[in-house]
């Protein structure tokens, strides 16, 4: 494309700055047919003054992609599917089977569906619930106050309950109150009849 354009120079400035204009054109084409992955990065170089040369964007982005590929992939996991198209991706054990995989905590072995951190840990079944097929429930909390932090988890309180131990602790560290602790407990005790020779 470039021995199409038809520049007149009069001086040797006129080259120098018409090879910064070819070079920010091809730095802006480069990073215009990125993937959305990299927007990070393409924002990044975009707000370098003065832009970096196509050399310089190109080893930025090599190496954002690097990055990337380190922090989503391990040699004995698979590769996470960043467009989010597909929720499980298997990967092959040794035994050249396929083991699920979660997208969400990215660890092995089970997939987004049953996954204990996104879902809550299932309640345990007893050998009646094992008849009746189970009662399996799932609760997600969450806090507006950033130091309080509330994981989610199976819990066996409705939230009323959970409100009234909440005010029920809160009365308690209110009070000011002496705490005390008894403790009795019983020696060895020797019989007549442990006095024999």
């Amino acid at each position: 494309l470039d021995l199409f354009e038809d520049e007149q120079w009069e001086n040797s400035n006129d080259s120098a700055r018409y090879k910064k204009k070819v070079e920010r054109g091809r730095v802006f084409v480069f990073l215009a047919g990125l993937n959305k992955e990299l927007d990070e990065v393409r924002g990044r170089i975009l707000g370098k003054k003065p832009l970096p040369t196509i050399r310089e964007v190109f080893s930025e982005v090599r190496r954002e992609e690097a990055r990337q590929q380190v922090m989503l992939k391990n040699n004995d996991e698979p590769k996470i599917n960043s467009e989010g198209s597909a929720l499980v991706t298997h990967g092959t054990d040794s035994g050249g089977k396929q083991k699920p995989w979660c997208d969400y905590c990215r660890k092995p072995w089970h997939t987004r569906e049953s996954c204990w951190k996104l879902h809550g840990k299932p309640k345990k079944k007893t050998g009646s619930d094992t008849k009746s097929g189970g009662d399996v429930r799932a609760f997600q909390a969450s806090s507006t106050d950033p130091g309080q932090q509330l994981y989610s988890e199976s819990l066996p309180f409705t939230k009323e309950q959970i409100e009234h131990l909440y005010k029920m602790f809160q009365s308690q560290s209110l009070e000011k109150s002496n705490p005390s602790c008894s403790l009795a407990q019983s020696g060895f005790n020797l019989g007549e009849d442990d006095w024999g020779c």
